[in-house]
C-alpha cells in the first residue's frame, strides 16, 4: 500500500488532528510528512479539509463585487411569439377571474364564438363598447368585483346605451328592466337613467354586490342578475349542493339563466386571452393612475329646460356629441322642474354657462 505525500502548509491544515490520524515516519524527510494508514480517521481529515477550503472559496465569493445590472435583472419568460398554442394563437394562457373556463358546459359557447362569424360580432362588440368599457374596468377595480364582469354588457347590449329587445321591458347597456331599478336608477317623464352607460354601470355593480352579499358566490350573483335573486333563492332550496353548476344541471333555474353564466365565462376567457386563442380583438387597458379621455368630461347642473341642439349650436359642436354624452334624456331636453347634471365634452363648461346665459335671453326675448 502505498504512501501519500503532503506539503507542509497542508500538513498545518491538519495538525490539530495529528493525535488522531497523522505523525511522522522515522524515515521521512524534513520537508514531508507521511500519513499514516488509518484510512477512516484520514477520511474525516480530509473531508474537514475540503469544508474549511469549500467555505473559504464561498466567503471570497460573496465578498467580490458583482455587476450590478446582472444581480438586478429579473428572470426573462419566453417572448409570446416563441409559444404557439393549440388554436393556433401565439401567448400564454392567463386565468380569468370567475371559476369555470374549462367546463364541458363552457365549450359550446366557447366554439360559438371561435367561428368566423362569431369572431366577427365579438370583435365588434368590443368596438362598441369601446366609449364605455374603460370606465366600466375602472369602476369594477375601484369596488373589488372581477374584472370580467366588464364582459356581461357583451352578452346583455353588444355594448349598445340603447338596446332594447322587441318587449321593451328592458333597454340600455346593462338591461335593466324598470321593475328593478328600485334604489339603482331613476325614471321620470323626461329621463330614463337606464340609458345611461355611466350611471347604468354603477347600478349593475351595486345591484351585483348585493347579490354576491346574499348569496355569497360570484356565479350564483351573476345567475341572480340574470333571473332574479327570488329564482335563485328558491332554487337553492331544492338542492342541498350551493353551486351553480348544480342549479344548471338540475334545471332548477330558467334556461335562459343556464345559458347566462356559461356564455359570460366563454367570453370572458377569449377576450382576456385573445392572443392564446388567435383571435383580433381589442382591448381596454385600465391602470389606477391611467388618464383616458373617453371617460373624461365636464359637468354643469342645469335648473332649467335647455334644448341639447340649441346648447350644440352655440358651442358650435355636433350635437349628437351631447346626445350620447347624455343619452337619459329621453326628448332631448333637460328636466324643466329639476336639476339636471348635464354632461359636457372636457374643457365646456364655462362655454356652456355663457351659451345657456345667451339661450335663456334669446327665450324671454321671444316670450316677449
Amino acid at each position: 500500500m502505498g504512501w501519500h505525500l503532503y506539503r507542509r502548509d497542508d500538513v498545518n491544515r491538519l495538525r490539530r488532528f495529528a493525535p488522531f490520524c497523522i505523525g511522522r515516519h522515522p524515515q521521512a524527510r524534513s520537508r514531508e510528512l507521511a500519513i499514516a494508514p488509518n484510512w477512516s480517521l484520514l477520511v474525516i481529515a480530509l473531508a474537514l479539509l475540503f469544508a474549511s477550503s469549500l467555505s473559504f472559496s464561498q466567503d471570497q465569493k460573496a465578498g467580490a463585487p458583482q455587476n450590478s445590472s446582472q444581480a438586478q435583472e429579473a428572470p426573462q419568460e419566453f417572448a409570446p411569439e416563441e409559444f404557439v398554442s393549440e388554436w393556433g394563437g401565439s401567448g400564454f394562457y392567463r386565468k380569468i377571474d370567475l371559476p369555470g373556463a374549462e367546463r364541458d358546459e363552457v365549450k359550446p359557447y366557447r366554439a360559438r364564438w371561435t367561428t368566423s362569424w362569431g369572431r366577427a360580432e365579438l370583435k365588434a362588440i368590443l368596438e362598441n363598447g369601446s366609449q364605455y368599457r374603460h370606465y366600466v374596468k375602472r369602476r369594477l377595480a375601484e369596488e373589488g368585483l372581477p374584472s370580467c364582469i366588464e364582459y356581461i354588457p357583451v352578452i346583455e347590449s353588444s355594448y349598445k346605451p340603447l338596446a332594447s329587445p322587441a318587449s321593451g321591458k328592458s333597454i340600455g347597456l346593462w338591461q335593466f328592466m324598470e321593475n328593478s331599478i328600485e334604489n339603482y336608477l331613476r325614471k321620470t317623464k323626461w329621463i330614463d337613467e337606464r340609458r345611461d352607460p355611466w350611471k347604468s354601470t354603477d347600478a349593475a355593480i351595486k345591484k351585483l354586490k348585493a347579490n354576491h352579499k346574499q348569496f355569497g358566490d360570484w356565479l350564483l350573483a351573476i345567475a341572480a342578475y340574470n333571473c332574479g335573486a327570488g329564482a335563485v333563492k328558491r332554487a337553492l332550496k331544492k338542492t342541498s349542493e350551493k353551486t351553480f353548476w348544480s342549479l344548471s344541471k338540475n334545471k332548477l333555474i330558467p334556461d335562459h339563466a343556464i345559458a347566462y353564466v356559461p356564455n359570460l365565462i366563454a367570453v370572458s376567457d377569449l377576450a382576456e386571452n385573445a392572443a392564446y386563442y388567435n383571435l383580433d380583438l381589442p382591448k381596454a387597458f385600465y391602470e389606477p393612475e391611467s388618464y383616458s379621455p373617453l371617460d373624461d368630461f365636464d359637468t354643469l347642473a342645469v335648473k332649467q329646460a335647455i334644448s341639447i341642439k340649441a346648447l350644440a349650436n352655440e358651442l358650435r359642436i355636433d350635437p349628437q356629441i351631447l346626445e350620447s354624452l347624455n343619452p337619459a334624456l329621453l326628448y332631448g331636453i333637460t328636466p324643466p322642474d329639476e336639476e339636471y347634471e348635464l354632461r359636457l365634452p372636457s374643457g365646456k363648461r364655462t362655454a356652456a354657462e355663457d351659451a345657456i346665459f345667451t339661450i335663456m335671453l334669446k327665450s324671454d326675448f321671444a316670450d316677449n
